[in-house]
């Protein structure tokens, strides 16, 4: 089999998987066997149709670096949830790291709630995190919340 048709089965089917992977990767090799493919019509040495492939496509996949970061880029969508941080609820149940168990009571919804320390039931705590259904919080101690509603995590100071 001449090695032209052996290019072009390969840029077609690296031309295919790209389709299910969608990464812009498979693409340029794909595109770089097809230019090969042309190349070995009138280049026999097989070492060259190899130096031709290579030269493609790390010149493809350089020069189209920035457009596949840009497709692939995570966005990070803020959502309502975040909203919730710095807020202070109710423990319902007896926050314990050790057992890996808690809930809170934020507004009119409930949490699942974690935290360093053990905090009992019917105590304040303050949300200092969302980690996805998961609220870490800490303890509110009696007389330290401000004006604007928020709260401290430290005990008060003794006199």
């Amino acid at each position: 089999m001449h090695p032209g048709i052996i290019w072009l089965i390969v840029g077609l089917v690296l031309l295919i998987l790209e389709i299910f992977t969608t990464t812009f990767f498979l693409m340029w090799i794909g595109a770089a066997a097809l230019v090969t493919a042309l190349a070995a019509v009138w280049i026999e040495a097989a070492w060259i149709q190899w130096l031709i492939f290579a030269v493609v496509s790390a010149a493809l996949l350089l020069a189209t670096r920035r457009l596949a970061r840009s497709i692939h880029a995570r966005v990070t969508v803020p959502s309502n949830v975040d909203q919730i941080v710095g807020q202070v609820g109710v423990v319902l149940e007896a926050v314990d790291p050790d057992q890996n168990t808690g809930r809170i009571r934020v507004g009119s919804e409930e949490w699942r709630a974690r935290s360093e320390t053990r905090i009992p039931q019917g105590v304040r705590a303050r949300v200092e995190s969302v980690q996805g259904t998961t609220l870490r919080v800490v303890q509110v101690f009696a007389g330290t919340e401000t004006d604007n509603g928020s709260s401290q995590s430290q005990p008060p100071s003794k006199p």
